[in-house]
């Protein structure tokens, strides 16, 4: 993706985070009812298996876990001696981790009610998801382009497809999250790797 293309999808992102956050902000009566029906809907599918599951995998962007992540992505890039792809990373991940602890207080959004999770600050948006997809399009972008075995890159590529996006799904199952701020935290982490993208200049179509 060229600079200019980089900086149109930015803006676009942007504007449409910053009006889902003043919706959120000013309390929406149609975003509200539309994540008190999901998160009634995600309360009604609720299994002690899927509780279990779900406990599991939303642990995976905790923030000792997604240290460790940062840590074996950043590795490996270095270790293939992919500079750039690495600063990306290190700014996309600092970002999506500061960036919703700013935003929280500013929102001041209460969290839904959870019997199976306990979190105490602010909701909008999710740090985890932000995160989760920082992770995912490194994993896509820049860590498995430089995996050369073909299997490995496979099977890496299917881990990662199945557990980033379960664990943005699991924010909304365990109540912790409103699906909007789900959504924000997609968009936010979106905004992240781009900002990161542009800023180190990336060039490589694979690189986004």
């Amino acid at each position: 993706m060229s600079q200019k293309r980089k900086i149109i999808w930015l803006v676009i992102l942007v504007i449409f985070f910053i009006s889902i956050s003043i919706l959120v902000k000013y309390s929406n009566q149609t975003v509200v009812n539309f994540d008190y029906y999901i998160n009634i809907y995600s309360n009604s599918i609720q299994t002690p298996t899927l509780n279990s599951t779900m406990l599991s995998v939303t642990k995976v962007c905790n923030v000792p876990e997604s240290i460790f992540i940062f840590l074996v992505f950043g590795l490996f890039l270095l270790l293939k001696n992919k500079k750039r792809a690495f600063c990306l990373l290190t700014i996309a991940t600092t970002l999506g981790t500061v960036l919703p602890l700013i935003i929280k207080p500013v929102i001041e959004r209460v969290r839904p009610i959870s019997n199976l999770l306990l979190e105490t600050d602010f909701s909008f948006p999710s740090g985890h998801a932000t995160i989760a997809t920082i992770f995912l399009l490194s994993s896509m972008f820049l860590v498995a382009p430089a995996i050369k075995n073909n299997f490995t890159k496979i099977t890496f590529l299917i881990c990662i497809y199945l557990i980033f996006p379960l664990v943005i799904l699991s924010r909304v199952y365990l109540s912790v999250h409103w699906f909007s701020d789900v959504f924000a935290g997609i968009l936010l982490g979106l905004i992240c790797y781009l900002i990161s993208s542009y800023i180190c200049c990336l060039k490589k179509k694979n690189m986004l």
